[in-house]
């Protein structure tokens, strides 16, 4: 039988993640050549299921959810989520992912079951494959903006389908990372130019990267029932000040245990469980919040499985940590459409 520290460290290994700092991924291969602005782009067939990671009435939600959750008082809502997952492109020589990438990937397999899951079977869920950027992007950004651009093509093809397969119901966009900026840009240059689009947006989950007060034309999420709004938080150790992050007073934060954007601690009853790699919640009312010049302060309790675990980046579990939380406030919002 695994140990709690030995799951806890799993966590952090695990976890679908991706980083800004290339130097976490320093013994990965590299792209060693200038991107070629010559390779005109072929947009993807998003009719063809091969293409996505998650297509509503083709997947089985119960197969991405925690093995130990009680879904009981769950009901499928006319909502349709469009899921954009994070970095899983470590290692290579290439710029962009191809669709080889696709198959059979254990790290988007993980993209479905830590993150997306929070909305599966609760409502309609899409979950884009897309030609994503190198890890490495975040640090070479001449190339990196180019590598970018063609990943984000294939995000905004994959939306349109999304649309014309959901022409008329509420729309969420959830995001973590990488797929946090391209969702940032759709949101900027695609949705809010269209004032039936933006209006059928009624929540964004825009996790894991530093998200402007004013970036967007929808307001911050500021109470726990609140609707035609986003969410955003970054997960760092309390007291911890990162060097290679943004952070300050005009970044967006919301505290995913409490949904409160003010500065004050959640209490540990409130924490509802952390999702750990074997597919189950497990430790619940283990850590409080705050929200802190943009960052998300995490506090864990102070012994030897705990301490063991501490690290100043909680990046990688921006989803595990507070996974129950967000689906019950999920439930919550919901409602109240």
């Amino acid at each position: 039988m695994k140990s709690p520290f030995f799951s806890l460290i799993l966590l952090t290994l695990l976890s679908c993640n991706s980083s800004k700092n290339i130097g976490d991924y320093w013994n990965y291969t590299i792209p060693n050549k200038d991107f070629n602005d010559s390779i005109k782009y072929q947009a993807l067939d998003y009719s063809d299921a091969e293409n996505w990671m998650f297509y509503e009435n083709k997947n089985d939600p119960k197969k991405i959810l925690p093995k130990n959750y009680k879904n009981e008082n769950d009901s499928l809502y006319d909502v349709s989520v469009f899921y954009v997952h994070p970095t899983t492109l470590y290692d290579g020589t290439s710029w962009n992912a191809d669709t080889s990438f696709f198959k059979n990937n254990k790290l988007l397999r993980l993209c479905l079951e830590n993150q997306a899951s929070v909305f599966a079977g609760i409502t309609k869920l899409y979950a884009p494959h897309y030609r994503e950027m190198h890890i490495y992007s975040y640090t070479d950004t001449v190339n990196g903006y180019k590598a970018f651009d063609v990943a984000y093509q294939d995000v905004l093809q994959a939306f349109k389908h999304f649309i014309n397969e959901n022409p008329s119901n509420p729309i969420i966009i959830a995001a973590h990372s990488q797929g946090t900026n391209h969702a940032v840009r759709l949101i900027n240059d695609y949705i809010s130019l269209d004032n039936v689009l933006k209006k059928r947006l009624v929540l964004s989950y825009l996790i894991g990267m530093n998200v402007g007060k004013n970036e967007l034309q929808i307001d911050v999420c500021k109470s726990a029932y609140e609707t035609d709004c986003f969410l955003s938080w970054r997960s760092f150790n309390e007291s911890y000040y990162p060097k290679t992050w943004r952070y300050g007073s005009n970044i967006s934060s919301v505290n995913p245990i409490s949904f409160s954007t003010d500065s004050i601690w959640s209490t540990k009853d409130q924490h509802m469980g952390i999702l750990m790699p074997n597919q189950k919640i497990r430790f619940k009312k283990t850590i409080s919040a705050s929200n802190h010049l943009g960052m998300l302060w995490v506090k864990f309790p102070n012994n030897i499985i705990f301490n063991r675990f501490k690290s100043n980046n909680y990046h990688r579990a921006d989803f595990n940590l507070y996974w129950m939380n967000m689906r019950t406030n999920l439930k919550l919002r919901l409602k109240h459409l």
